[in-house]
């Protein structure tokens, strides 16, 4: 597990102490206020409305957008005459004039008309991102969506200022974490951002400070989708990559009918690797004498496939979502194997060479049940609530051996997962809210273990987080959110006592807009994280000949501190943004070595302390329809202590750019390498990373071609370990790093009226609480 998915959330103190006094300024003297809400023909509010203040002889003054209920403010006005005017993408823009005297407060509704132009039709000019009260509101243009072929590359080609995508990995991440993908309001996943097409894409919302049914998360983006009643389609998609051999076929169908829509797909996926390299040497510090292994690798061959289904329905009014899903899953890795030349070296055993291989062979499967519904219970109120059950059956079969000696493994293990969500949101005027969450998530987890270490283990746990979000607006030009709240686990390993953990989570998020391009955020959390089922496993593994493997049922409750700063800026075609960021984790569990009976034993120290230092600077660039260009850059340290002094740092940069050429589009990525200890407390040192890519797209036709790291022939990964009774120094190839190449087609048909259209892939990740040799 890498270490930056292990945090979430923000918190900055003695900043936020400071903040509203930055703020006094504003607060002083804030004269006249005009406000009210925007509406459309049907009195439906407008939501991101574009307002804009000017003097008489039209000189522009101040401005903002309105919320999601419409209302929009702008305070500080001295008497006189003024203009006020209200655009929106999709309605007919108004300008109203008006007069403030005797400094009397105005209240000012509108309603804007529909146009009849569709948003296909739009071309963005000028600023591409309106910026909102929690963050921005992007329309995308007509080529950006023609030229991606899932969520992740819209999300991507949109280059979010701040936002970082892996479109491979089907990761999206701002702050430091994870960012929360939402469709029209619902939580999505890997698996339907990849179905996404991005043509039915109306709107996207990017929120740097969530609120309400958001609460909680890092950063949040809700796609929202054009309305459809009525129609389907049926897509296919085929993936075939060069280089190392690997393929991805999917089939997807929708069908609307009203209010309700049915969605089937199903796909497949396979690799077939030959020729990995690790080259390994290694020390084991044993109290009468060290022995030093070293490993040069003789041949290594690898497969695995995937195969998954999912059924969807959804049905939908003013006044409520449903939604249910169905997914069957299954992974395979038939052969996973690798040969050594192995070398023994010591006082008393000199130089001893010998033929060693481990192989390793998975079987996964799972079915997953999902229920979800947002309920309006008024114009102010509202609850969302989802529940899911999973089981898993998982197969895991390992074995080491050297000349005649063997070390075997074969575990079975029954998984069963239920997670349940419901938040309480109230709005209240002047677009203040209060959230109400509710989280739990309950794991059962049996295996057998047999072969060299035979063992039973049976382990439940319960982890439950309670948290209220208030979040206030303060002045019209600023926001603050406070969220207090506490979670509790409860475990219990078969053979051991119960055991029941509770802690604080707190966190503070303070937003200042102190002019309408620019915004200025403050932001800390104080939470705590609990150990993954595997880590807790009482299980031991043999790992090979000297080396054996260890869970540790007794890890601590780990307690997250967080801090950020960020400052962001836009001008008419060049956004900044600028973030320091402090993470610190205590209790953190980490890898620990220690000598048992002639064994290298490696099993989990609960008193592992965690510090990081980010700070960065990105910076996207538009100059023209044609061309869109993406930097980023900055400086990363980590450390790690008590458990083992380690420490890394380096500089990083990355860059992107788009070219647009009607029905073609070319794309450009390229990142340093990085060096940086990851969970595992072993140093790494990343490769770089570059690549280039060719679309082009006509009507139901899309074709993609692309390079990566096209003059890279072999690169590695250095590795090290260091730590009293165990160091490593090691040299890892993979293909999957090296050059390659890849051809992407898909089709889709419409039948009846056009409707949205999906994009198929799956995420692959079967959950397991098994504790594993390799």
């Amino acid at each position: 597990m890498h270490i930056f998915t292990f945090f979430r959330k923000s918190f900055f103190k003695r900043l936020f102490i400071l903040a509203p006094a930055c703020c006094f300024s504003y607060v002083c003297g804030l004269g006249a206020i005009i406000s009210g809400i925007v509406y459309d023909e049907s009195d439906k509010p407008v939501e991101y409305a574009s307002v804009r203040l000017s003097s008489e002889d039209s000189k522009y003054i101040k401005g903002g957008v309105s919320t999601e209920k419409g209302v929009y403010f702008i305070d500080g006005l001295e008497n006189g005459k003024y203009i006020i005017s209200f655009s929106c993408v999709g309605y007919e823009s108004q300008s109203i004039p008006f007069e403030i005297s005797n400094d009397n407060n105005l209240n000012l509704n509108v309603n804007l008309k529909t146009t009849h132009t569709s948003l296909d039709e739009v071309v963005v000019t000028g600023d591409r991102f309106i910026r909102t009260a929690d963050g921005l509101k992007i329309y995308p243009d007509k080529q950006q969506k023609k030229h991606s072929g899932s969520g992740f590359d819209l999300i991507n080609n949109l280059m979010i200022p701040g936002v970082s995508v892996d479109v491979a990995k089907g990761s999206v991440r701002a702050f430091g974490g994870s960012v929360a993908i939402y469709i029209d309001g619902m939580k999505s996943d890997y698996r339907e951002m990849q179905q996404l097409r991005p043509e039915d894409v109306e709107s996207v919302q990017y929120m740097e400070a969530p609120t309400g049914k958001y609460a909680g998360d890092n950063a949040s983006i809700n796609i929202i989708l054009k309305k459809r009643t009525s129609g389907g389609y049926v897509s296919i998609d085929a993936l075939q990559r060069l280089g190392y051999l690997n393929g991805d076929y999917n089939l997807a169908a929708r069908y609307y009918n009203k209010n309700t829509q049915y969605t089937l797909y199903g796909g497949i996926d396979y690799n077939k690797i030959n020729g990995n390299r690790l080259d390994k040497q290694e020390t084991i510090l044993f109290p009468l004498e060290p022995i030093d292994r070293n490993y040069a690798t003789a041949g290594s061959r690898m497969s695995n496939n995937n195969q998954y289904a999912q059924f969807r329905i959804r049905n939908k009014n003013d006044r409520r979502t449903l939604r249910a899903t169905f997914n069957f899953l299954r992974n395979a890795t038939p052969e996973d194997f690798t040969s050594y030349m192995l070398t023994y070296s010591g006082n008393t055993i000199g130089n001893r060479r010998v033929d060693a291989s481990q192989n390793t062979v998975t079987r996964n499967y799972q079915y997953n049940l999902g229920l979800s519904g947002n309920f309006k219970l008024s114009h102010n109120q509202m609850i969302d609530a989802s529940a899911s059950a999973t089981a898993s059956r998982n197969h895991y079969d390992y074995c080491y051996t050297e000349n005649n000696e063997a070390a075997i493994s074969n575990t079975l293990e029954n998984l069963y997962n239920f997670q349940g969500n419901i938040n309480y949101i109230k709005n209240f005027n002047n677009s203040n809210s209060l959230t109400i969450k509710l989280f739990e998530l309950f794991n059962v987890s049996s295996a057998d273990y047999r072969g060299t270490d035979s063992s039973w283990q049976h382990l439940w746990t319960s982890e439950t987080i309670l948290f209220a979000e208030y979040a206030r607006q303060l002045w019209g030009i600023a926001s603050l959110r406070l969220t207090p709240g506490m979670s509790a686990q409860v475990y219990r390993q078969h053979g051991h006592d119960r055991v029941s953990k509770f802690g604080p989570r707190a966190q503070i998020v303070f937003t200042l807009k102190p002019a309408r391009n620019q915004f200025i955020q403050l932001n800390g959390s104080y939470g705590n994280s609990y150990p993954e089922l595997s880590y807790m496993n009482g299980a031991t593994q043999q790992v090979d000949m000297i080396q054996q493997k260890k869970g540790n049922p007794n890890l601590k409750q780990t307690k997250l501190t967080t801090a950020m700063g960020v400052y962001g800026i836009g001008f008419k075609r060049l956004n900044l943004q600028a973030m320091l960021l402090y993470n610190g984790a205590d209790d953190l569990p980490l890898p620990s070595y220690f000598i048992e009976k002639d064994m290298l034993v490696q099993t989990f120290d609960g008193n592992g302390i965690w510090r990081q230092l980010n700070g960065s600077l990105s910076a996207t660039w538009t100059p023209s329809n044609i061309f869109n260009m993406q930097a980023g850059g900055g400086y990363m340290y980590n450390r790690y202590s008590r458990v083992a002094d380690l420490s890394a740092a380096c500089w990083y940069a990355t860059l992107s750019a788009n070219i647009y050429l009607k029905d073609f589009a070319i794309f450009l990525r390229g990142a340093t390498p990085q060096k940086a200890v990851s969970l595992e407390l072993e140093t790494v040192k990343t490769i770089w990373q570059y690549s280039i890519s060719a679309t082009w797209s006509k009507g139901p036709f899309r074709a993609e071609v692309g390079f990566n790291n096209p003059f890279l022939k072999h690169p590695y990964y250095d590795m090290n370990i260091l730590l009293p009774v165990y160091n490593s120094s090691s040299r890892r190839y993979s293909k999957t790093d090296s050059q390659s190449a890849y051809l992407k087609l898909s089709y889709y048909f419409d039948f009846g009226k056009k409707t949205k259209h999906d994009k198929v892939n799956i995420d692959k990740t079967i959950n397991s609480g098994i504790l594993k040799a390799n």
